[in-house]
């Protein structure tokens, strides 16, 4: 079954980009996987940075394919926002959306029906299409909370993955998805890892790149991939890049089903 896969956060800053990116490297250059790219953000968004197509000049080409490269619309946009649903007719195996902090909003009116977000899911399922829904995650409350906000919207009829982004914290440190309990003997925490298990979802840690190699990437708008090969970076940092890029693979392989990512990567 195809699968489309929705990467989202309640704000900006927890990593969903990085981790967009990073899935996108696996799937079309790592497994030669057809995905159809699309960054919710417009012309300003990471993904579409990293992974657009770019001319002989090095500049961004103004008509992107998403098969190709990464296709840029607003989601906040009324008319821009159908992208979602016209991106069913893309012939591509996976369909990867990195949706901008708080853009769950604007899927709700998509479909312009009183249950806009189940009818956007029925849409899907109609095409044959199976929803991923990725959650990543800082170690703030607010970050394991939307994991209960983002379920309770989305329901029963899609699947998750909640990500605990490494560049905060070890696995361990994320206190308020997996609960604790205080000095006072009081459990703390912990709806966000058992919703999500009820909804038999998968939980993955992504791993930490350096902070000078994504500096690096950065300057020189470079895909993970691609930094392996490049004059611009020296040996140690294409291997730091390197080494993050295949933690990232084995920790997808974990939620494989869910990402479009067989266990043979």
């Amino acid at each position: 079954m195809r699968r489309a896969i929705f990467v989202l956060s309640q704000k900006g800053g927890p990593g969903k980009s990085t981790f967009s990116r990073a899935l996108l490297d696996v799937l079309r250059y790592g497994k030669n996987i057809t995905v159809g790219a699309f960054d919710a953000d417009g012309n300003v968004g990471q993904l579409l940075q990293y992974y657009g197509e770019r001319g002989e000049n090095g500049r961004l080409i103004p008509d992107q394919d998403p098969v190709r490269g990464v296709f840029p619309f607003d989601i906040r946009d009324k008319v821009a926002r159908d992208n979602v649903v016209n991106a069913l007719d893309l012939d591509a195996d996976v369909l990867l959306f990195d949706l901008p902090g708080g853009a769950v909003d604007s899927l709700t009116t998509i479909i312009r029906a009183e249950n806009g977000i189940q009818a956007l899911v029925q849409e899907y399922r109609d095409a044959g299409v199976a929803i991923t829904i990725v959650i990543v995650m800082s170690i703030v409350h607010a970050s394991a909370s939307n994991v209960v906000k983002t379920i309770n919207l989305f329901g029963s009829d899609v699947d998750y993955v909640a990500v605990k982004n490494l560049f905060f914290g070890a696995p361990e440190d994320f206190l308020f998805f997996d609960g604790f309990t205080d000095v006072q003997g009081n459990t703390v925490g912990g709806r966000g890892k058992a919703l999500l298990h009820q909804h038999r979802g998968e939980v993955i840690a992504m791993p930490q790149l350096r902070g000078r190699e994504y500096a690096l990437l950065d300057l020189y708008s470079l895909g993970f991939s691609q930094a392996l090969k490049s004059p611009f970076l020296r040996r140690a940092e294409r291997s730091n890049v390197f080494h993050f890029l295949e933690g990232f693979k084995r920790v997808v392989t974990n939620a494989g089903r869910l990402l479009g990512v067989k266990e043979d990567i």
